[in-house]
């Protein structure tokens, strides 16, 4: 891929110190007792990082250097409230445990990490992290913190399916944490969720019972993709044919089915037109 001028300015020798920064917070965490669900947050940290790298690149000098560089420093600090969240519950599931987006602003904050960034930066990074999982935006957003918002959230969705197809396919040791610890039966899906599909809707983790209750809200993300070389990465990928092909062939559940497949191709042709 060519690296264009914010790549160049992203790869700075400043940034480096916070790459460091993050892998000796990280390192911090090494004696938590079944750390295995950690060190899967580093991976899928720099996993984040890379693609919001990416959508930054593929934007050129249509953005300033300023909205490029918060994006990818909230990508890489995004889930750094996973990390005490993981050591005091022992769980990812913000419902029984905290809101890992407002214990990774806070986490930000209290350690200083960006402390060396000018305050636009700092401000635009720390307000993408405290919101990158919320269910919705308020349209009053401001337009530039949308911006950082949406990369880093586009971003986190390309990994995030990376890794729960990754758990779908198979019986990884940290399988129940990854998926939230709903139900693994094959042929079962909670009908209020395929009804989310159909209207349009994001479901929340809360309300997810079955694996195939993950599989449909993966596919429903496509809709919430903002960035053309998010679309051109996901149908490059096949992550999300994957993901469609293993949900049930029940009636009843066909049309659901048949509307993603159908958000799929249009992702591809919405990719390819990007």
């Amino acid at each position: 891929m060519r690296m264009g001028r914010m790549a160049a300015d992203i790869f700075s020798s400043e940034f480096e110190e916070h790459r460091q920064r993050f892998l000796e917070y990280a390192e911090s965490f090494k004696d938590v007792p079944d750390a295995a669900p950690l060190r899967l947050k580093v991976e899928h940290t720099f996993k984040v990082f890379e693609h919001a790298l990416r959508i930054i690149d593929s934007l050129g000098d249509s953005i300033s250097s300023e909205l490029g560089r918060a994006s990818v420093l909230a990508a890489l600090y995004h889930d750094c409230g996973r990390f005490p969240q993981f050591k005091e519950y022992r769980t990812f599931l913000d419902a029984r445990s905290v809101n890992h987006a407002v214990l990774s602003f806070q986490t930000m904050r209290d350690r200083a990490f960006l402390k060396e960034e000018g305050t636009r930066i700092r401000a635009l990074a720390q307000c993408a992290v405290l919101l990158h999982n919320r269910h919705k935006l308020s349209p009053f957003l401001d337009r530039d913190a949308r911006f950082v918002t949406d990369v880093v959230r586009d971003a986190d969705k390309l990994d995030i399916l990376r890794i729960m197809v990754s758990y779908l396919t198979s019986a990884l040791p940290e399988r129940d944490a990854v998926l939230l610890h709903v139900k693994d039966e094959p042929e079962s899906w909670s009908p209020h969720i395929a009804e989310d599909v159909l209207a349009g809707r994001i479901s929340k983790y809360s309300d997810l019972r079955f694996v195939n209750d993950f599989r449909l809200l993966l596919g429903m993300w496509m809709s919430e993709l903002r960035f053309a070389e998010t679309r051109r990465a996901l149908a490059g990928s096949g992550l999300m044919d994957i993901v469609l092909a293993q949900l049930p062939k029940a009636a009843e559940l066909r049309p659901a089915v048949e509307k993603l497949e159908a958000m799929l191709e249009e992702c591809r042709l919405a990719g390819g037109r990007g």
